[in-house]
């Protein structure tokens, strides 16, 4: 489920970057994060019915008030990381964006520092590693950072700590109602910005409709919710390696679809980035 859901993120970044060319990362944001809600909600409704014979345990939540505040928690991280990388996705490239994004696989467990769990010493190389990796990605050669890329790698902190939420609450609450929540707290939360820094129009929204289906339903509803219910299986450490996959899958998108292509330098930094994380997630999992 993780592997499908990395090819689905990655070739999402198309989408987000083809359905701002009528109308702004907010408004995207909102519209997206908007049918996303509503197909949750009824697949949520629909298999709340099938379960009505059902006794859940006394660990496990199925009601939809006791999902709210964790999906709420849920939804405003997602929101920060979406908002931070569609806004970024203006100023860089989709293969870019992804690898910068890929970042929060190492951040993951520099968040165990407030568990109290020291990260090891091949995190803290890896860590090293992908500096340099995203210095050749990013930093040009007057010592520049492009806006796109420090957005991302902002928006990277929030993807890492959306992890670790989703990877908590999905072992206590309803996978599907806790993803509905999550998702129409994002779209409040976009239209809100969407109406204070844009000037939405319905016609640019409706002519934006292909990418938006795709990001809407398959990368936001079907992907959160397939990775929200194979999370309560998988810890965070591990589903954080089968998901660095998505920066591959959107290189490739990028180039195939959008005809977009990496120098050798920023080659040279994705292939030090991809090799130092996923190193360091395999020697987290084997610990």
């Amino acid at each position: 489920m993780l592997s499908l859901v990395a090819f689905i993120w990655g070739t999402s970044f198309v989408a987000q970057i083809l359905g701002m060319e009528h109308i702004g990362p907010f408004t995207f944001c909102a519209a997206r994060y908007f049918i996303a809600s509503i197909f949750t909600i009824a697949f949520a409704a629909f298999m709340g019915m099938r379960k009505t014979d059902v006794m859940p345990n006394d660990t496990f939540a199925y009601d939809w008030r006791s999902c709210l505040v964790p999906g709420v928690i849920c939804g405003t991280v997602l929101f920060a990381g979406t908002a931070l990388q569609q806004t970024g996705l203006l100023f860089t490239s989709a293969g870019k964006s992804a690898f910068i994004t890929a970042m929060y696989i190492v951040i993951v467990p520099l968040f165990g520092l407030f568990a109290g769990k020291i990260p090891s010493r091949s995190t803290l190389l890896a860590l090293a590693a992908s500096t340099v990796g995203l210095y050749l990605i990013s930093v040009k050669e007057d010592f520049s950072v492009a806006p796109g890329d420090a957005l991302t790698l902002t928006g990277a902190f929030f993807w890492a700590l959306h992890i670790i939420v989703c990877g908590h609450f999905a072992q206590k609450y309803d996978a599907f109602k806790l993803s509905a929540i999550q998702f129409s707290a994002v779209a409040v939360l976009s239209v809100f910005f969407a109406l204070v820094m844009e000037t939405p129009h319905l016609n640019e929204i409706i002519i934006s409709w292909k990418p938006l289906i795709y990001s809407g339903l398959i990368s936001t509803c079907v992907a959160y919710t397939m990775q929200m219910a194979a999370q309560r299986y998988v810890p965070p450490v591990q589903a954080s390696i089968i998901l660095i996959s998505e920066s591959v899958f959107a290189a490739l998108a990028g180039f195939l679809s959008l005809g977009e292509s990496l120098t050798a330098r920023e080659i040279t930094g994705c292939v030090i980035m991809l090799a130092a994380t996923l190193t360091a997630q395999i020697q987290e999992a084997r610990a």
